[in-house]
C-alpha cells in the first residue's frame, strides 16, 4: 500500500471545521516524513471538502466527516467517510467496553500505518469480547482509543494527554480552559487505573465515554459537560 498521512475534517453547517489546524499538521507530518511541503490553498480545499459532502448526499442536519490524504508523492485525495447522529461534537450515546492493548507507533502521526495498528488491535480486542481496544505504550500510557486520545477525570481534575496530537486535543484543552474547568497535563497510567472516576476518548466525531476498560466499570457524569464546552468553543470561532 502507498504511504499516506492523513487528517478526518469535522464538516457542520457547510463549514469545515478547524481546516487550517488540520493543514498545519499535515505540512509539519510531510516536512519530517515525506520531506515535502504542503501548503494548499485552503479556501480551495475546504470547497473541495464541501463538494465531497454533496456528492456523498450526506444529511445537512448533521456532522459528516471527510478524509484528507497526503501521499509520500505530494498526491492529495478526499472522500467523505461518513455522517454523525449527532450535530457538531457531541458525547456519544455509546459507552463501550474496552481492553488495554499494548502496541507502539513508529510515528505519533495519523499514517496508514497507524490506521493498520488499529485496525489489528481493535480485532484484538474484540476476539477477547470487548468493543474497543486502548491502546498502551511500552511505558504502560493510556495513548489512543483507534485516533482519539484518552482523558479522564481525577478527582475532579480532567487529566489530558502531555502532547495533544490532534487539532481536536488543541481545541478541547482552549475550550476547558476558557470554561474554568480544573485540568492537567499528565500521563494515564494503567497502574493507576484504579485513581480515575471516568476515562474518555476525543476524536473528530466528538466525545467517547468507556463504560469499563480492563473489567474497571467507569461512570459517565464531567464527561458531558466537556463535551459541551468543546462544541461551545467550536462554534464561537
Amino acid at each position: 500500500m502507498e504511504p499516506f498521512l492523513y487528517q478526518i475534517v469535522h464538516i457542520y453547517r457547510g463549514r469545515a471545521r478547524m481546516l487550517k489546524e488540520h493543514v498545519a499538521r499535515l505540512h509539519l507530518a510531510s516536512c519530517d516524513l515525506f520531506g515535502r511541503a504542503y501548503r494548499p490553498d485552503v479556501k480551495q480545499l475546504e470547497q473541495r471538502l464541501l463538494a465531497e459532502v454533496e456528492r456523498e448526499r450526506y444529511p445537512d442536519a448533521v456532522s459528516s466527516f471527510v478524509r484528507i490524504e497526503l501521499f509520500d508523492t505530494g498526491e492529495e485525495n478526499t472522500f467523505g467517510v461518513g455522517t454523525s447522529l449527532y450535530a457538531g461534537y457531541a458525547l456519544r450515546s455509546v459507552r463501550p467496553v474496552a481492553l488495554s492493548v499494548p502496541y507502539d507507533l513508529p510515528y505519533e502521526t495519523m499514517s496508514v500505518a497507524s490506521l493498520a495498528a488499529h485496525a489489528v488491535a481493535q480485532s484484538l480486542a474484540r476476539e477477547r469480547g470487548a468493543d474497543e481496544a486502548i491502546r498502551v505504550d511500552r511505558e504502560g500510557v493510556l495513548r489512543s482509543l483507534g485516533e482519539g486520545s484518552v482523558y479522564g477525570f481525577r478527582e475532579g481534575v480532567l487529566v489530558a494527554p502531555k502532547r495533544l496530537h490532534t487539532a481536536t486535543d488543541v481545541a478541547l484543552w482552549e475550550a476547558v480552559r476558557a470554561a474554568g474547568i480544573p485540568a492537567v497535563q499528565h500521563p494515564i497510567r494503567q497502574a493507576e487505573l484504579s485513581l480515575y472516576d471516568e476515562l474518555f476518548a476525543v476524536d473528530h466525531r466528538g466525545l467517547t465515554s468507556l463504560s469499563k476498560l480492563d473489567e474497571k466499570p467507569l461512570p459517565a457524569i464531567r464527561v458531558e459537560r466537556v463535551a459541551e464546552e468543546l462544541e461551545r468553543w467550536i462554534s464561537a470561532r
